[in-house]
């Protein structure tokens, strides 16, 4: 019997020319023959791209399909041709027969890694009872210890306020969350999060300082120092 890894390799074959030139019969026989194991974990469906009236893209960073790593239902896959499409919060793969976009389902997702030219790396939360945008659950996860920070990155449409071919446009927000001993913190103001990591407001002003952080204007950056300094002092307690 083919391991389930092998199975779902040859759903997420990498897309390429030598690929295609394949016959297509023997393909799709490969195919078919191939995915009942994994079927599931793909059944979300084709993705339909947005209005071609609205400008810009709803993915994170890029709209190019990028060679990825996915773990699912604790099995890991790497070389995975992933989108991260952060308006309707869906992961995405590429059909080797049909060739579109299709859904992976985000109930099976346990985190994934873009491998773009800084790696960026995504959890998925099972729930996060007091925000409104959890969506699928997923989130940038920075910090490797037991504390760690998370971005949920989101993107939203707005009307086109000049006269355009285009009738919308899309635009990037962000929220910052601290999670620690499995609470999550939606993270508004500084004091939230020092507090919340029990840290010496002292250190912090000092060291924010020296690395010239604001939490105002550097969030990411800020709340990160944050984080190793909390995963520090643990490490030292052990």
């Amino acid at each position: 019997m083919k391991s389930p890894a092998f199975l779902l390799f040859l759903v997420f074959f990498p897309i390429t020319n030598e690929i295609f030139a394949q016959d297509g019969a023997d393909l799709e026989a490969n195919y078919r023959n191939n995915i009942t194991l994994d079927q599931e974990v793909i059944s979300g469906g084709y993705f339909v791209d947005p209005p071609k009236e609205y400008e810009g893209h709803p993915y994170f960073i890029t709209k190019n399909f990028e060679p990825s790593e996915i773990t699912i239902n604790g099995l890991n896959y790497k070389e995975v041709p992933l989108l991260y499409n952060i308006w309707e919060d869906q992961v995405l793969t590429f059909h080797p027969i049909h060739k579109q976009k299709i859904l992976i389902r985000s109930d099976k997702i346990n985190a994934f890694t873009l491998q773009l030219d800084t790696p960026v790396s995504f959890v998925r939360l099972q729930d996060n009872p007091s925000y409104s945008h959890h969506g699928s659950g997923i989130y940038e996860s920075l910090g490797d210890g037991p504390a760690r920070l998370l971005i949920k990155h989101r993107k939203l449409t707005r009307s086109k306020r000049e006269v355009s071919i285009f009738t919308k446009e899309f635009y990037e927000d962000q929220d910052y969350f601290l999670k620690k001993n499995g609470e999550v913190l939606k993270v508004v103001k500084r004091k939230q999060a020092i507090d919340f990591l029990t840290l010496e407001k002292k250190a912090v002003k000092r060291l924010s300082r020296a690395s010239n952080l604001c939490f105002r204007t550097d969030k990411k950056d800020y709340l990160s120092l944050l984080v190793s300094l909390y995963n520090q002092a643990q490490d030292e307690k052990k």
